[in-house]
């Protein structure tokens, strides 16, 4: 038995407070430079909040200490009351939290259906190498669950008539589409979504606003969306948490942060 699959962290009782995220005086220094202080947020199960400042605030590096690219100088995170801290980020993922990056990083020379597909390699398929030689039924099952599944994202994400392709020939929005698919495809408990508008148009942006919603209401999904459009982030989110050189200056719906004066100062001008 492997130890990650021993030490996974368990089920949330029903009717439970707890959420599913907690992130709790978090602290992030590189050198001398504190680029995230003692920030503190939640995030409940099935909400879409959203984390905004200006460049340089903090909001990509509070997110590798989420999913364990970097560890916090001090405080600590919390996924479903469990400390995972000092977890690594391959242990995380397998626990359900998922992300993408600013800069799109899909398999360029898998085709859009297997860069998907790829994401679900990690849960095995049972009997090893045996298995792959001879094919058992039951690898053969997984496989087809698999493939249908990557088929419901791939409809999802708008991308069954290219599911072909190799994901190198895309543009932009589509190639973001492909890394969308690739995180949720193994139906996370959290995604992480980094700057998901960037060099997409606005019906794009629409698209990408009912998958979030959708994935949120039918999975029970959360949804922390760091973003630079405002009008995004207002449409698509319960609640917004604003950093400013490291530190929170504002948090609430999103008509509270849009009536917060410091964050007017601050960021929205």
């Amino acid at each position: 038995m492997s130890t990650e699959g021993a030490t996974a962290v368990a089920e949330r009782p029903a009717g439970s407070d707890q959420p599913l995220l907690a992130v709790e005086g978090v602290t992030v220094r590189f050198g001398g430079v504190v680029a995230v202080d003692n920030v503190s947020m939640s995030v409940p199960s099935g909400q879409v909040r959203g984390l905004i400042g200006p460049n340089g605030a903090g909001k990509t590096t509070l997110f590798d200490s989420i999913t364990g690219v970097n560890t916090p100088a001090a405080g600590s995170i919390q996924l479903e009351g469990a400390d995972i801290t000092d977890r690594p980020a391959t242990w995380r993922a397998r626990q359900g939290i998922r992300r993408t990056f600013q800069r799109q990083q899909p398999f360029g020379w898998l085709s859009v259906a297997d860069n998907v597909l790829s994401a679900l390699e990690w849960e095995g398929g049972g009997g090893g190498i045996a298995a792959d030689l001879v094919g058992w039924p039951a690898r053969r099952r997984i496989e087809a669950r698999r493939r249908q599944r990557v088929g419901e994202v791939l409809e999802l994400c708008g991308l069954t008539d290219i599911s072909d392709t190799p994901a190198g020939e895309l543009p932009i929005a589509r190639a973001r589409m492909v890394e969308l698919g690739r995180a949720i495809v193994s139906r996370p408990k959290l995604l992480l979504l980094d700057e998901p508008t960037s060099g997409i148009e606005h019906d794009e942006a629409d698209q990408l606003g009912e998958i979030i919603q959708t994935i949120r209401s039918e999975d029970q999904c959360s949804v922390l969306l760091v973003e630079h459009d405002v009008a995004f982030v207002m449409a698509q989110c319960d609640l917004i948490t604003v950093l400013n050189l490291g530190q929170v200056i504002g948090e609430g719906s999103p008509e509270e942060v849009r009536n917060n004066s410091a964050v007017r100062d601050a960021y929205l001008g």
